[in-house]
């Protein structure tokens, strides 16, 4: 099972959209991670947003450029990923912070991302996530 480039490219992600200062933020990578536009869907509100990958990086990038997003760190703290043949699945248990340092109990979620190979490259072809909250605890099979 060919899980090592899943891993470094989910790893990749990850990395991509972390940054400690502004000036260290660059999302310009972003698309080579997905295949044909990508989707992502934040599920952690009331209703869905879903985005492309460029609609991403560009709401990204406006935050950053109007100083809402200051800093931003995320990181898979769990990972279990199925593969079949040229498709896979992975359930990645995430932290993350907003702030400048690494707090111990940084808040949680769960993205389901989707993978495709394609000329013997893993792409992602869809990523939803929900936050953990008080109604939707992480499993412990997740941890």
């Amino acid at each position: 099972m060919d899980t090592l480039s899943i891993d470094k490219l989910t790893t990749g992600f990850y990395y991509t959209i972390s940054f400690d200062h502004p000036s260290e933020f660059d999302i310009t990578s972003l698309k080579n991670f997905f295949y044909g536009e990508g989707i992502l869907i934040n599920n952690s509100f009331g209703k869905p947003v879903a985005l492309t990958a460029d609609a991403y990086a560009n709401k990204l990038k406006a935050q950053v450029a109007d100083h809402t997003l200051k800093h931003y760190f995320q990181r898979e703290i769990f990972a279990k990923t199925e593969v079949f043949g040229k498709i896979a699945q992975r359930v990645s248990t995430y932290e993350y912070t907003f702030a400048d340092n690494r707090a111990i109990n940084m808040p949680r979620g769960v993205n389901y991302i989707q993978y495709l190979k394609v000329d013997g490259k893993w792409k992602i072809t869809s990523m939803v996530w929900q936050d953990e909250n008080e109604h939707h605890q992480i499993p412990a099979e997740y941890l």
